[in-house]
């Protein structure tokens, strides 16, 4: 089952709610061994990232086994176009590692009646969910953003207007 209530500030204590945020979609669950392939490399990345030579403050999550999401807190250091493309390009290296694709932007993906996670493509939202039907909004673009708009009713989100 999942667990709805998720609680996104107590994963990430240390970061401020104006760090920034970028979510990355599977193209469908991510198995116990893919997860914990993506988690050695983000282990092996995240301590690496950097922007201008200088060490972002930056965290990831592995969620619900079908997103990844980046996060950095930017009061020391701003992420650069330099710095997002190399993030860019670690998840692309993981795609071809894994031959599936971690940039999904052609489903969304929403929570049934019974709370388990399913996916409906973009142009068929109107098929399968309402404006009641919580979805994943992953255009977030901060924490305090995520903590707050990230899992919410699709009328609440941009996924309303495709409905």
């Amino acid at each position: 089952m999942l667990k709805t209530d998720l609680n996104i500030a107590e994963m990430l204590p240390q970061l401020d709610d104006s760090s920034r945020v970028w979510i990355y979609q599977s193209e469908d669950f991510l198995t116990s061994q893919e997860a914990n392939m993506i988690a050695r490399a983000c282990d092996q990345f995240i301590p690496t990232w950097k922007a201008h030579g200088k060490n972002l403050q930056a965290d990831y999550r592995l969620l619900f086994n079908r997103f990844i999401c980046f996060f950095v807190d930017e009061a020391d250091q701003d992420a650069t176009g330099c710095s997002i493309d190399s993030s860019v390009h670690f998840i692309q290296q993981l795609e071809k590692a894994l031959g599936k694709s971690l940039m999904q932007r052609t489903t969304a993906i929403y929570i049934d009646e019974d709370e388990n996670l399913q996916e409906v493509d973009i142009n068929n939202l109107r098929s399968k969910i309402n404006s009641e039907t919580i979805v994943f909004n992953n255009l977030v673009t901060s924490l305090g953003e995520m903590k707050s708009n990230w899992v919410i009713p699709a009328g609440s989100s941009w996924h309303s207007r495709m409905l």
